[in-house]
């Protein structure tokens, strides 16, 4: 019997590398995405991948969708909610449209997919919903005000999900990865600690989720490094913080 994946975020990056994985598992992968032209690319490659072409932050046209959706599979065995944007904020300007932009898409479109997936996720009898956030909320970045805090409203959303979701035959994964080599950061003008392949990210999620973990974080020297500056007192905290923003 075959088993079905909803990615989204899957034309780029992790969620690519996730959509190429799971195909290669023997898993019908539905590849979500607004570009047309990445995902056909997908599914040319592997016939397993189905395009899914979609604007997440239209609530309207998702809803249609997965109605669609609903009429062409028995159910959804895993969905794993990946979409994400990064844009950095300049404090004196502090532009509204930044934080909107990434709120729609990091939070409000994420809680949005729960709601329209979770019907489908429920007729499966061993299903899986899990959420990609990032380790980036656990520490105050310097410019990182609106994509900290979506990622930071996303992690507690899982969390706080997953209590009411117990017993429902539905888990629920919290992700958080650390850096990870995709077009998203290879934006980025800073070094970036510890630094993971695409591919190796993907594996740890893909194992992290096959043995049902209800959080995956990694890589654990960051997640270490993290939680250790997390324990200083808080003024130290913040000149530490302050500091990496001069370095």
């Amino acid at each position: 019997m075959s088993r079905y994946c909803l990615i989204t975020g899957a034309s780029s990056g992790l969620g690519r590398e996730l959509a190429i994985q799971y195909a290669e598992q023997g898993w019908q992968v539905i590849a979500v995405a607004r570009s047309v032209n990445a995902l056909n690319e997908l599914h040319n490659q592997y016939k397993s991948i189905h395009a899914f072409p979609l604007d997440l932050t239209n609530t309207e046209l998702f809803s249609a969708a997965v109605v669609q959706l609903s009429q062409q599979i028995p159910a959804l065995d895993l969905v794993i909610l990946n979409a994400g944007s990064c844009d950095y904020v300049d404090v004196t300007q502090l532009p509204l449209d930044i934080f909107d932009r990434t709120m729609a898409l990091n939070f409000q479109a994420q809680v949005a997919a729960v709601k329209l997936l979770l019907p489908l996720l429920q007729k499966s009898a061993d299903a899986t919903l899990a959420i990609v956030s990032s380790l980036a909320h656990l520490f105050p970045f310097t410019k990182a005000q609106a994509y900290g805090a979506s990622k930071a409203a996303l992690s507690y959303f899982a969390d706080s999900l997953r209590v009411d979701l117990t017993g429902s035959g539905v888990g629920v994964c919290l992700i958080e990865p650390g850096f990870v080599d995709t077009p998203l950061t290879q934006k980025n003008d800073f070094k970036m600690p510890f630094l993971l392949q695409v591919e190796d990210a993907a594996g740890r999620i893909r194992r992290g989720l096959d043995a049902q973990q209800q959080r995956i974080r990694f890589p654990k020297r960051l997640v270490w490094s993290l939680h250790l500056l997390n324990c200083l007192p808080y003024s130290l905290r913040c000149k530490v913080a302050a500091g990496m923003r001069q370095s």
